[in-house]
């Protein structure tokens, strides 16, 4: 019989440590067949391995590989030699442990960077969604459609990942129900070929173990995943009980901004009213001014004929007097002229008693005159300033009523713009 080369003493890799979101259903069928098929080959190998030669062998699983009795080992040592090129079965069992223990780190370390990358999409798209209902009108449709699209991706990865894990297990299971058929089909297979086995079925009784593990963490996973649903459920109700009273808080604000806009047209209403019965008012005050301007203007005239005439009178006066001088020197000459000078005299006495009482009458309603026209410009000046303050608090309501329309526009811009 010609001499078969030495199967691959490396053992199958192991089975991928699923994501924090995979089923648990399909890792527990899966443990369930590997379990099963593994039992069956280290029954198998145990059988073969007693009918062929006796000799028992022990699985012990503390240092990742298998051991062999001590009185067993000369038995072992031709068959251990006799392939060509090949090493020590303990050398090769601490350096399939070591490939093995590599192998599984290298794997859990990517499980845990896939699973640290699902964790901050996750945590990105709760801030995205958080950050969406903070506005002031959010739109409650566009993010429960978000939800749910997320929801069918992460149910489209879940699916991809049994369906992957389903055939990586089925593969192993179809490897395993051939291996048994070639391993124990003839009588005279090797030693070697049933430590193979052994070494296998430890792995996959490693691998079992690892999946009930993994189990168990993705049992933890989901109960914390619905627990953060939860959360999150309660958090998107206290979200649209906000919306709802910011809603109503919007409404009450547009009517007290209308009920204020109906207050302002009424103000406006009336200020301009008041602003036409001043200016009528102003009117009809520019009008007494003008004609006490006019009659100041004549008051000037006759004051300036008045004057004319008392200068006229002095002139007289001084003229009697000198001619009483001369008539005073002529006076014992003019004897018998003396009555009919004196009667004369006295004519003109009563007649300058009468002009300095028309003078003195003159003089107090020229007085009463000026005080009357200073009471006018008073009344003027105090007219004046009373249609400035008027303009001012004209001005000033208009420029109230136009900063308050800019800020409601501006308000009402914003609300448009979030909407």
């Amino acid at each position: 019989m010609a001499a078969r080369s030495p199967p691959s003493l490396q053992p199958p890799l192991p089975a991928r440590c699923l994501g924090p979101r995979s089923p648990s259903a399909g890792r527990g069928t899966a443990v369930y067949a590997v379990s099963s098929e593994a039992s069956g080959l280290a029954n198998a190998a145990r059988e073969g391995a007693m009918d062929k030669s006796d000799i028992s062998w022990r699985v012990e699983e503390g240092s990742g590989g298998l051991r062999r009795p001590e009185w067993a080992a000369p038995a072992q040592a031709p068959f251990l030699s006799a392939p060509t090129g090949s090493k020590r079965l303990e050398g090769i069992s601490v350096e399939e442990a070591v490939v093995t223990r590599t192998q599984l780190l290298e794997e859990e370390l990517s499980a845990l960077k896939e699973e640290l990358a699902l964790c901050q999409a996750d945590k990105e798209f709760v801030w995205s969604l958080w950050k969406r209902l903070q506005a002031t009108n959010p739109d409650i449709t566009q993010a429960v459609s978000l939800v749910v699209e997320r929801e069918k991706q992460k149910s489209e990865a879940k699916d991809r990942k049994v369906l992957e894990i389903l055939q990586v297990k089925d593969a192993e299971i179809q490897e395993l129900e051939q291996a048994p058929a070639c391993l124990l089909g003839s009588r005279f297979l090797s030693l070697y070929y049933i430590y193979f086995v052994a070494v296998m079925v430890v792995t996959f009784y490693k691998r079992a173990s690892g999946l009930k593990q993994d189990i168990n963490d993705i049992i933890q996973r989901k109960i914390a995943v619905d627990e953060e649903n939860a959360f999150l459920r309660k958090e998107f109700s206290d979200l649209q009980k906000k919306f709802n009273d910011k809603r109503q808080e919007v409404k009450v604000t547009k009517e007290c901004v209308h009920n204020k806009e109906e207050q302002n047209r009424l103000v406006i209403k009336n200020l301009e009213e008041e602003n036409e019965k001043l200016s009528t008012r102003c009117a009809d005050l520019l009008n007494d001014l003008e004609k006490l301007r006019k009659q100041e203007a004549q008051w000037r005239k006759e004051k300036y004929s008045i004057d004319a005439k008392v200068k006229a009178f002095e002139d007289n006066l001084i003229q009697a007097r000198k001619e009483i001088e001369v008539s005073q020197s002529k006076y014992n000459a003019l004897s018998l002229q003396l009555n009919n000078k004196q009667t004369e005299l006295i004519q003109k006495d009563m007649d300058i008693t009468l002009v300095r009482k028309e003078l003195q009458e003159l003089q107090n309603l020229y007085k009463q005159n000026s005080a009357h026209t200073a009471q006018q410009a008073e009344l003027i000046q105090q007219l004046q300033v009373l249609n400035m303050d008027t303009q001012k608090v004209l001005r000033n309501q208009e420029d109230v009523h136009t900063a308050e329309s800019i800020s409601y526009q501006k308000v009402c811009f914003y609300s448009v713009v979030k909407m």
